[in-house]
């Protein structure tokens, strides 16, 4: 039980960083998914702290037990998604495509399938972002976003590689991964924002940035 609410918990705060980009389709969707994120992490932070207070005692070595198991899932998944074999060649496969001439809508195909990308001034949001799995794949899509808008690093001054990018949208696709079903959550995990502040951060470094490395 307790680890399942770390887990749940080092989400939330992985995709509480995520940015607001929005086409103009999305802005009530993201109202709705506001009001809906909002109302997890306060029933999770309750529960877990809850559960600390009552585990501490019992098993002081539980907690750090629970962190450790956290990191090697993110690693196995992260491993895996660098392993699977690509679709793409080069960007041209993807045929990126400024849909209405404002430079902010963006279509791409990838396996066949039309995939949304909406840009704002430093942050790419790719629509259904987990269902392209394939590391390899990601550097090229995301090569081929940042030539038409590049995104910032975290310093502010320099500009983010496809491979860091690609690496971001990873530790969102372990995340959908990794919650069940019926979570809330699931609904905004399954896009990616691509942004300055994560560069080349893991999920579990996401969290504890946001955390101070609690784990409560």
């Amino acid at each position: 039980m307790k680890q399942k609410i770390i887990v749940t918990v080092l989400l939330i705060a992985l995709l509480s960083s995520c940015g607001n980009t929005v086409s103009k389709n999305d802005e009530s969707t993201n109202s709705v998914g506001a009001e809906v994120s909002s109302s997890a992490e306060r029933e999770v932070s309750a529960e877990s702290i809850a559960e600390s207070e009552s585990t501490a005692e019992e098993n002081p070595a539980e907690e750090s037990s629970s962190a450790e198991d956290v990191v090697e899932i993110i690693t196995e998944m992260n491993e895996e998604a660098e392993e699977e074999k690509g679709l793409l060649e080069s960007a041209e496969d993807i045929q990126l495509t400024d849909v209405d001439g404002w430079e902010t809508n963006y279509t791409f195909i990838y396996d066949g399938e039309t995939y949304s990308a909406v840009y704002t001034p430093d942050n790419w949001k790719i629509i259904d972002s987990y269902k392209m799995t394939s590391e390899a794949d990601m550097v090229i899509i995301c090569g081929a976003l940042a030539e038409v808008h590049p995104v910032h690093g975290c310093d502010g001054e320099s500009f983010r590689e496809p491979e860091d990018m690609a690496y971001e949208w990873v530790q969102h696709n372990i995340a959908y991964e990794i919650l069940p079903d019926d979570n809330s959550w699931k609904a905004i995990a399954k896009d990616v924002d691509i942004n300055p502040a994560d560069q080349n951060k893991s999920l579990y470094e996401m969290y504890k940035s946001k955390t101070g490395g609690s784990l409560n």
